[in-house]
This record gives C-alpha cells, sequence and structure tokens, in this order.
C-alpha cells in the first residue's frame, strides 16, 4: 500500500500532538478539504485497489488508507439494504471505545444517524441499558461529524450509496500505540502479542481499547448488550465489489489504462463491473442483503429509549 503524503501528515498532526481534541478539531478542515479533492481520492484508491489480494478478498465495505498505532484513516462505504427496507440499522447501536472520530462525506446523498448521551450506556439496571438520545442528523457533505471516545451511536442504511473519510485516534496519548508503531513491520508478530495481550484479559492496564461492551440492540422494548459480538463480514465478495464499483463511478475512478491493468488479476465477478466502469455504463446501485445480527428498525430503536425524544432532535425525515 502506497500511503499518500497527505495522510501522513494528517496521521503526523495527530500522533505528535499531546491533546487529541484539539489535534482532531484542526484536523476538521484537511477532512473537508480531502473529501473534496478527487485527485486525492483517486490516488488514495491506488495505493488500496492495486494490491492484488484487495478485490479477491473484498468481504467489508472499507478502503483501509493509513493505518500507525491508534491513528487510522480509511474510506467507508454505506450501501442500501438490498430488500428495499427503510430506516434499517446498518449495525448495531455501538461506541468506539477510546476513539476519537472525525468523518466526512465523499460521495453520496449521506446517511440518516442517531448519537446518544456520552456514556451513557454505562447507566444499567441489571441487563437493561438506560441509553437516552441527544442528536438525530443526516451526516451530508460539507458537514464534518466529530464523535468522541465512548460515545453510543447507529447509522442506518441510506437509500442510495455513499462514503466517508474516517479519521480515527486514541483520545490521549497512548504508550502502548507507540510501541505498535515501532511493530508495523512486523504485522505477524504486533498481531500475535495484541492478541495475547487481550486473551490474559490486560487490555486495559496496557492501554488497548476494549473488545467487549461495544455493542447493543433493542430486545422486548429495551437496550441490552449484544452478547459474543464479532463483527460480521458486510457481504459477499459480489455484493461487495459492486458496491465498490458503484462508488468508483461516482467519484470518477475510471482511468481505462489503469483498469485494463487491474483486470489482469482481478477476481472473476469484477469482470463485468470493470467493463461497465470503462465504458461508462451505470452500475445499478443494488446494496447489499445486510446481516440479521445488525437488523433493526428505527421505530424499534426509538421504542426501547427510556424516555420519550425530545422533540427538538426529532428529524422530519
Amino acid at each position: 500500500m502506497t500511503e499518500h503524503p497527505a495522510l501522513v501528515s494528517l496521521s503526523k498532526n495527530l500522533i505528535q500532538n499531546n491533546d487529541r481534541y484539539a489535534a482532531h478539531d484542526a484536523a476538521s478542515p484537511i477532512v473537508e478539504q480531502l473529501c473534496q479533492d478527487l485527485d486525492f481520492i483517486h490516488e488514495a484508491l491506488r495505493g488500496v485497489v492495486s494490491d492484488p489480494a484487495f478485490l479477491q478478498e473484498a468481504d467489508y465495505l472499507t478502503f483501509p488508507l493509513l493505518t500507525s498505532g491508534d491513528v487510522i484513516i480509511q474510506l467507508n462505504l454505506f450501501a442500501p439494504i438490498r430488500d428495499g427496507g427503510n430506516r434499517i440499522t446498518q449495525d448495531n447501536v455501538h461506541h468506539h471505545g477510546w476513539r476519537l472520530l472525525t468523518t466526512g462525506l465523499v460521495s453520496g446523498e449521506g446517511y440518516d444517524s442517531i448519537d446518544f448521551k456520552h456514556r451513557c450506556h454505562e447507566n444499567r439496571v441489571g441487563d437493561k441499558i438506560h441509553i437516552e438520545v441527544e442528536e438525530m442528523f443526516r451526516h451530508v457533505r460539507g458537514k464534518i461529524r466529530f464523535i468522541e471516545s465512548n460515545k453510543p451511536h447507529v447509522v442506518f442504511h441510506p437509500n442510495s450509496l455513499c462514503s466517508t473519510l474516517a479519521v480515527w485516534s486514541a483520545d490521549n496519548v497512548l504508550a502502548s500505540q507507540g510501541i505498535k508503531r515501532q511493530l508495523e513491520a512486523f504485522p505477524g508478530l504486533r498481531k500475535w502479542i495484541v492478541k495475547g495481550i487481550h486473551a490474559a484479559r490486560l487490555n486495559k492496564v496496557l492501554g488497548l481499547n476494549q473488545l467487549e461492551g461495544l455493542y447493543y440492540h433493542p430486545e422486548g422494548g429495551r437496550f441490552v448488550e449484544t452478547q459474543n459480538y464479532s463483527k460480521p463480514f458486510d457481504g459477499d465478495r459480489e455484493e461487495i465489489l459492486r458496491c465498490m464499483f458503484v462508488f468508483f463511478q461516482q467519484v470518477g475512478f475510471d482511468d481505462a489504462d489503469y483498469w485494463r491493468k487491474i483486470a489482469t488479476h482481478a477476481p472473476h465477478e469484477a469482470m463485468p463491473l470493470i467493463e461497465k466502469l470503462i465504458t461508462g455504463e451505470p452500475i445499478p446501485d443494488l446494496g447489499i442483503w445486510g446481516n440479521i445480527r445488525r437488523r433493526f428498525s428505527r421505530t424499534q430503536i426509538l421504542q426501547a429509549l427510556d424516555h420519550n425524544v425530545p422533540a427538538d432532535v426529532i428529524t422530519p425525515n
């Protein structure tokens, strides 16, 4: 993977700033500029797609652009639900542990989301979790969103495919993440060490992010923690590739010479998509089927709240 200089600069600014909240605030206009810069988007995509394994192994709606310890920068796709369902969650209600997130819309009309009050998932009586809504909104172009650590939220499948540029970091400087950066040249060793730390339940002591207590769902008119949640793949290769190529058309990533080279090692499911991309034939935006463990309606989410949703946060869409 070839990392774009703008990504390297952005990551260094986050890593070198002891005040991570201030660093994300300073990153917001940079993220907004990058979201509008198609030359940057194209070059960043080349750094990912040119790896022969990427399209062959496609099962997530994500393009990883840069990882350095706790700093992660990626392009994410948000696809419609394939059966035409309306206001269906793309994933369970969740938070990101100690991670901060700054994100901007790159393409498409955006998606609806609900932010809940900071750390409200910690308010529990037995297995019931008292989650309270803070804001309902649509993530659209030109409005950078910031989600602080330990803040539950949920995203709904959009009506048509859209994409975001996402920038993550820890909410404070962690010595363990500096060690992870030193091990980046040895990914196998790093993965083995991290797995061992989690297995020994030393992640909190050593500054690794939690793996449990991140996901929640409505059940019987209340919120409960989703047990044994291991995030499943987003879909099979055929539907994930289709979403990716719809995105490539959205952002004009369609250079014929480049894609003819990619076609020499692309999976067979990608071949008709590459042909459509080169010729300019529209690729149908069919979306994904989704996973039953992550499929909840907006009504189920609202009915599981402890209190009536304040009128000033309800959006008409």
